[in-house]
């Protein structure tokens, strides 16, 4: 989502801990480069804290996320907003969040997954309820097509489904592709395709059918098999576009961070020290800045506070320049992230 600032911050200053730390993060030894701006382009950063069981939206320009300027915007399902005790009972552990347009609804919906097995669309910022189902099983990703059909990475159910939530409520007709551990959905509008990745594979699926019967067909075509030169098992977490180049993605795996070339299905290494295993989210600025959430139990060197339980989260969203180096990081006192992306809108 684009910023609501009409200023441009020339640069950004990070206290004396910060410098002090930089050299400490992630699993390898870290070189710092000096400090990129962050630009008035570039995006709010989305959380799933899974201390608070809430989506929270926090500004990279501030330096202090326990300060409340930091923070614009926080949710989860709530009565108030027309969930049910049985949903609420069912949302735990938040695993992704997006937000797009439907133009049908007149706006901004949101969509959410997490590990408690809640798969939920609500209007934004309102947060008020339009469709949710409680898949059972741990999904972990989520994506919000523009007629209002929800696609979900069904992780334990080795899947991509697609339900057609645009036409009621209460509509769980749905298309599936088998994926095993499918972890990340991500919607390319240009070819009206979803991406998805899963244990061992990228792969397209062509969207079809009706808003009320949608289809799934997977472009073989267009599978690309994760490396493993760095893990005998990829396992793959993440997938995000590129921003300043469609024809990007960058995936995220246990072997590392990829840059994946949808014509070509080549994996390229993340620059430098930004090719880190187990990163459980990336994504990147207009600025070319990466976003990163790494646990804190793959660190070599712990930081202050580290989360030590559940071992795969942290209270760190590092952030890294174009070429690949540590600039900076923002913490917040208690939180454990799970993942922190880029906040925006457009597909």
């Amino acid at each position: 989502m684009k910023r609501l600032l009409v200023f441009y911050i020339a640069s950004i200053f990070v206290c004396c801990k910060e410098d002090k730390q930089a050299s400490l993060q992630g699993n390898a030894t870290t070189l710092v480069q000096p400090r990129v701006a962050i630009a008035a382009a570039d995006d709010w950063i989305w959380t799933g804290n899974q201390a608070t069981n809430k989506i929270e939206i926090y500004d990279p320009v501030v330096e202090d996320w326990n300060s409340s300027n930091a923070l614009k915007w926080s949710w989860k399902p709530e009565t108030t907003k027309g969930y049910s005790q049985y949903a609420l009972d069912h949302w735990g552990l938040p695993t992704d969040f997006k937000v797009r347009t439907v133009n049908a609804w007149g706006g901004n919906h949101l969509v959410a997954s997490c590990s408690s097995g809640l798969v939920t669309i609500a209007s934004y910022p309102s947060g008020t309820k339009k469709w949710a189902y409680n898949l059972g099983f741990n999904p972990h990703g989520v994506e919000l097509l523009p007629n209002g059909n929800i696609a979900v990475a069904a992780t334990d159910k080795d899947s991509v489904l697609l339900f057609a939530s645009s036409t009621g409520t209460d509509n769980l007709s749905h298309a599936a592709i088998r994926l095993n551990k499918a972890h990340a959905v991500l919607y390319d509008p240009v070819e009206n395709i979803l991406w998805a990745t899963g244990n061992d594979f990228v792969i397209a699926m062509q969207v079809g059918g009706t808003d009320a019967a949608p289809t799934l067909t997977e472009l073989s075509e267009r599978r690309g098999r994760l490396n493993t030169t760095s893990s005998a098992n990829p396992y793959g977490h993440d997938l995000s576009r590129d921003l300043n180049n469609p024809n990007i993605l960058w995936v995220s795996t246990n072997g590392g961070v990829y840059r994946f070339d949808k014509t070509t299905k080549v994996f390229t290494d993340g620059p430098n020290l930004l090719n880190k295993t187990f990163v459980k989210g990336i994504s990147r600025q207009h600025s070319g800045l990466f976003v990163l959430t790494l646990p804190d139990s793959e660190k070599t060197t712990e930081l202050p506070d580290p989360v030590t339980s559940p071992t795969w989260c942290t209270r760190y969203v590092d952030v890294y320049s174009s070429d690949g180096y540590f600039q900076y990081y923002r913490t917040k006192s208690g939180a454990k992230f799970y993942k922190a992306k880029i906040f925006r809108t457009p597909y």
